[in-house]
């Protein structure tokens, strides 16, 4: 975005975090995945491991190990409104007993073995914004990133994963999302319709998401940096 320079973080190797959140943060994130395709291979539900919930996670993991802003921004930007959607369903059935969407009603008879499963839905996005802040703001092309790494899972899922399991809503719509008036993507053609999800995540999601973020970084760390020139002018 024009006039968006923040590239790098503020200060770097002076107001930078330790670099044990960090690794606290990775392994956060990295080791909920391990914990997830623990599970889903002795449950023989390999498949759920393709959600972008989860590769995100993964995604956002490693990026937090080898401090890249790139990794960052891509697993942010895949994440951040799906587990909004996520944290608002299931937060206001907590609170009132009603699914305002029911993408989420799989919780009623969840086991804790599948809260914790979806306990990245808690924490994958704040660690990362944290991060993102740190980073100095992401990518500007993050969001196409993340499409490509949408548009590959939910190929593997279309071809090659059970459709039962649905992951990524690559076969039908997933329970609850017809309420956002999506229902006549399920009378596209059968090859289309993948195409045609993967097209809205990326237009009507991910590059939104990305604009925003760019936006309310760059005012951050404008103002950030603001307070350290302030703050040393203060103290000469």
């Amino acid at each position: 975005m024009i006039g968006m320079k923040n590239e790098t973080p503020i200060n770097a190797g002076k107001t930078e975090i330790p670099m044990w959140v960090y690794t606290l943060f990775a392994w956060m994130m990295i080791g909920h995945f391990i914990y997830i395709f623990g599970r889903c291979y002795l449950s023989g539900t390999l498949a759920d491991v393709f959600w972008i919930s989860h590769i995100g996670t993964l995604v956002g993991g490693l990026g937090a190990l080898f401090r890249s802003r790139f990794l960052i921004s891509i697993a942010l930007v895949s994440l951040l409104e799906h587990h909004l959607f996520w944290l608002i369903d299931t937060s206001l059935w907590i609170v009132t007993g009603d699914f305002p969407f029911g993408t989420t009603t799989y919780l009623k008879d969840a086991a804790l073995g599948d809260w914790l499963q979806s306990a990245n839905h808690f924490f994958s996005v704040p660690a990362l914004l944290f991060l993102a802040y740190w980073r100095g703001g992401v990518e500007k092309n993050a969001w196409i990133w993340s499409t490509f790494l949408f548009a590959v899972l939910t190929i593997i899922s279309a071809v090659w994963l059970p459709p039962d399991a649905n992951v990524n809503s690559a076969h039908r719509l997933w329970p609850g999302l017809e309420k956002l008036h999506l229902a006549a993507l399920e009378q596209l053609p059968k090859g289309w319709y993948p195409v045609i999800v993967v097209a809205l995540n990326g237009l009507g999601n991910y590059l939104p998401v990305n604009l925003l973020l760019r936006v309310v970084y760059h005012y951050l760390l404008k103002r950030t940096h603001k307070f350290q020139q302030t703050n040393t002018a203060l103290h000469k």
